[in-house]
């Protein structure tokens, strides 16, 4: 089973997903444990990944993708894909080779979205972390020892830069709502109260998961 966490900066994610991980058993892909794998799977300095991660291309580099979309006017065009691309499809085949071992939580990179909404064959559990943008700025604040006017900065960006991603390269709303099967407000709910109702959740639909052969639940 595949739990996917989209979030608001500040929201919990990583807290929620730990917790799910651990209750399920599972493996955690977090922004860290991905930029892990992909620089030791690609030989890529992890701050060139890290600049990729969850980003979308800035004018210069969709100019660039731009002209080699133009050259597919040529008699034998180039296969050619953005950095960026590359990224975005190495990430979704991480994550469907931990899916095919056992249970996974992954946080963020597209939600739902970047796996082409359901795999078959494969159980997903999409999740949405939301919560009023003064309360995350507090989080923030105390979580990295911040003032709060450098989280409200680090809000503003990260926030933008993830609904620009999924715009770009998933041609959605990370906010509509239809496209999860969970959407909890950590603010209103209180942290630990999301995280009971998260984990109950995703170990009830892991009861109906047919585990592979050989293992026991």
């Amino acid at each position: 089973m595949i739990v996917s966490i989209a979030r608001e900066l500040g929201a919990g994610g990583r807290t929620i997903g730990e917790a799910v991980a651990s209750t399920l058993g599972g493996a955690l892909l977090d922004e860290r444990s991905v930029i892990a794998e992909l620089s030791e799977r690609h030989g890529l300095p992890a701050d060139y990944i890290a600049a990729r991660i969850e980003r979308a291309p800035n004018a210069g580099e969709r100019l660039i993708a731009d002209l080699a979309a133009a050259s597919a006017m040529l008699a034998v065009a180039p296969t050619w894909q953005t950095p960026d691309e590359l990224v975005v499809d190495a990430v979704r085949q991480i994550v469907l080779e931990h899916a095919a071992r056992g249970h996974v939580v992954v946080i963020g990179h597209g939600g739902v979205s970047l796996l082409g909404w359901r795999p078959d064959g494969i159980v997903v559990l999409p999740m949405l972390l939301r919560a009023g943008r003064p309360w995350r700025i507090d989080q923030l604040a105390r979580r990295y020892g911040i003032d709060r006017e450098e989280a409200r900065r680090r809000i503003d960006r990260t926030d933008e830069a993830r609904v620009r991603f999924q715009r770009h390269y998933f041609d959605c709303d990370l906010y509509d709502c239809r496209q999860y099967d969970l959407v909890l407000n950590t603010e209103s709910l209180g942290l630990e109260r999301a995280t009971e109702i998260a984990t109950s959740v995703a170990t009830a639909l892991a009861a109906r998961v047919p585990l592979p052969a050989g293992e026991a639940r």
